[in-house]
């Protein structure tokens, strides 16, 4: 089995901000960057499986600046990943969901992947809709928001939360999912992994 967990690198969330004067955008050259917090939980499922045995392969992937390498190697190839794919253009800085959609849609073509992980959502802009869109552009099904994963013999059985209740989702593979808070407890790198980890 094959599988992509697509990340990025955010802000920290306790980055302080300091505004000198009135500005069109943020000055973002001092903030300290972090794996975003819903993609970590989609690494630690993309990882899980892997340790479940089984021939798995756990392909990070990200669009970003090569400063992104840091954030790959401690978050990603220490925990468990064995291989990250980062996809650097200037061409992309600023770019909106649509356009990253679509870079990820072409690097995941390249390969066959059985699983895509998400997760649900980026602290920086909270849109949701970069998984949902590769999906769409892939013509794979996918199921959002999840809290609870089972893999079958060529299908998964997917869990979510909604309101009042649990709903469970089945699905073909390949398929493509988004990872949300509750779906496991992702582990914290140890140094000799990191030091380990190469990039």
């Amino acid at each position: 089995m094959k599988i992509a967990v697509c990340v990025k690198q955010v802000p920290d969330s306790e980055t302080r901000i300091n505004l000198a004067a009135p500005a069109a955008e943020l000055d973002e050259s001092g903030f300290t960057r972090v794996l975003n917090p819903y993609d970590a939980y989609a690494v630690e499922e993309a990882v899980q499986i892997k340790e479940a045995g089984g021939e798995v392969e756990v392909t990070a992937i990200t669009v970003g600046p090569e400063a992104v390498k840091e954030t790959l190697k401690k978050d990603c190839l220490a925990v468990g990943c064995d291989k990250a794919v980062i996809i650097t253009d200037p061409a992309l800085d600023g770019a909106d969901e649509c356009a990253l959609a679509a870079v990820l849609t072409a690097a995941l073509g390249r390969e066959t992947y059985d699983l895509g992980l998400f997760g649900v959502k980026a602290i920086d802009d909270d849109s949701g809709q970069i998984g949902i869109l590769v999906a769409d552009k892939l013509g794979l099904p996918h199921v959002s928001v999840i809290t609870g994963l089972e893999l079958g013999e060529g299908k998964l059985t997917a869990h979510r939360e909604i309101e009042g209740g649990r709903e469970v989702v089945a699905a073909p593979l390949p398929c493509v999912l988004t990872c949300q808070k509750g779906l496991n407890e992702p582990r914290l790198p140890s140094l000799p992994n990191i030091m380990k980890a190469g990039m």
